[in-house]
């Protein structure tokens, strides 16, 4: 009994599947049949053609059309009337083409207004825009080298860009002039080189070179560049040195945008007796804070290989607020490149000073191997002084300079 009944829904849901798709053939014909009497009815039996004054060629055309024809009209040309404007240009070039005719016989090549053949260079186009404040040549004889930075921070990587340098020294008129850069402190201890396009004392380098350093570690480093002049047998003589520390907020602000810095020379200043320290200072009043980057040593009577370190002491009047040390470097002439920050109120200024110390580590006592201490008059004279006002004068820049170390005596003076 069970199987007459299954057959009978079979056929039932068979029937009514086919009834229904029947229906929808049936609506989907009509429907385009109804599509295609509209399209036909807005088609005119004669098509206008506009007014012109030159003959048009009009085919025969039938009032009605079959299925498969296509209506095709052939487009009117309009005959413009020329400007007088037009004219003379046209006239002009009919001149020039008598007077230049291999201008236009050029393969391969369009000739413009200014008879610049496609394909040309055009050099006024590629120049770099001379403003005077970037662009600008320094004062008396210091050397001024320009370069763009750019810090990745997906990729990790540091983008350097050399551009170019000006008021180079005579020695180095018809002599090749390198930049050596390197990041520092880094494991890695080989350099880039960047090489001059063209001899003399206003050279271009147009190079980029790509550091990979972390994100975690850039706050760290330091941009070391160093330029040279080859001379005789191929000798690099030192021309001058910038060392530039690196901060990720800095480099975010500064993204791409050309700088520049003044080359410190080596001969600027004789070494002193006890050897001479390079710093960098900056006061930002707003956040009563008190930068002080140690770059560099050089020419210390060290007392054994143990290496050196700086201590950085922040004094008000006769009480030391605050100690801090850099790590510790080895050699005579010794990099740091580290940043300390002391919190200074603007009221405390005129009051307050750094004192420098340069020790050797050891079992029993720190070796003193000189101090330098650079504040306001109350303090210090001389470079100290001027570095100290430069510092407070310029809130938007690090000041950097080279001090002659003092002897332990200088300290007892002091305490």
């Amino acid at each position: 009994m069970a199987d007459p009944l299954v057959a009978l829904a079979c056929g039932l849901s068979a029937a009514f599947l086919f009834l229904l798709l029947f229906g929808l053939s049936v609506y989907l014909l009509w429907r385009k049949r109804r599509t295609q009497a509209l399209y036909w009815g807005l088609i005119p039996a004669t098509p206008t053609i506009p007014r012109c004054t030159t003959p048009v060629l009009q085919t025969s055309q039938s009032s009605s059309y079959g299925s498969g024809d296509v209506p095709f009209f052939v487009p009117p040309r309009f005959k413009r009337t020329p400007q007088p404007n037009e004219e003379k240009e046209e006239r002009e070039y009919a001149e020039e083409w008598e007077l230049h005719p291999d201008l236009h016989t050029q393969r391969g090549s369009v000739t413009l207004g200014s008879w610049f053949p496609l394909g040309s260079i055009r050099p006024d186009l590629y120049q770099l825009p001379e403003e005077p404040s970037e662009w600008a040549l320094p004062d008396g004889s210091a050397v001024r080298l320009w370069f763009a930075l750019r810090y990745q921070q997906e990729r990790e990587q540091l983008v350097v860009s050399l551009l170019r340098a000006a008021n180079l020294p005579g020695l180095c008129q018809g002599n090749v002039t390198l930049v050596k850069l390197q990041l520092l402190p880094s494991d890695d201890r080989r350099h880039r080189q960047a090489k001059a396009r063209r001899k003399g004392c206003h050279p271009q380098f147009n190079d980029t070179f790509v550091f990979q350093v972390s994100n975690s570690c850039i706050d760290q480093c330091s941009l070391k560049m160093n330029m040279y002049t080859v001379v005789h047998q191929k000798k690099h003589h030192l021309i001058g040195q910038a060392m530039i520390p690196l901060r990720l907020s800095e480099l975010k602000e500064t993204a791409g945008k050309v700088q520049w810095r003044d080359l410190d020379s080596e001969s600027d200043q004789p070494l002193s007796k006890n050897g001479d320290i390079q710093v960098s200072l900056n006061y930002n009043q707003s956040l009563h804070r008190l930068t002080v980057v140690v770059l560099r040593a050089r020419g210390l009577q060290c007392c054994s290989d143990s290496g050196v370190c700086a201590q950085v002491s922040l004094k008000i009047h006769t009480h030391v607020v605050r100690n801090k040390w850099t790590t510790v470097a080895k050699g005579n002439n010794p990099s740091f490149n580290e940043r300390l920050t002391f919190r200074l109120l603007p009221m405390q200024l005129d009051t307050a000073c750094l004192t420098l110390q340069l020790q050797q580590p050891s079992t029993e006592e720190p070796v003193l191997l000189g101090i330098v201490v650079i504040g306001p008059f109350m303090y210090a004279r001389g470079r100290e002084l001027e570095h100290w006002n430069d510092m407070v004068s310029k809130p938007q820049e690090l000041v950097r300079q080279w001090h002659p170390l003092g002897s332990a005596d200088t300290l007892q003076e002091l305490q």
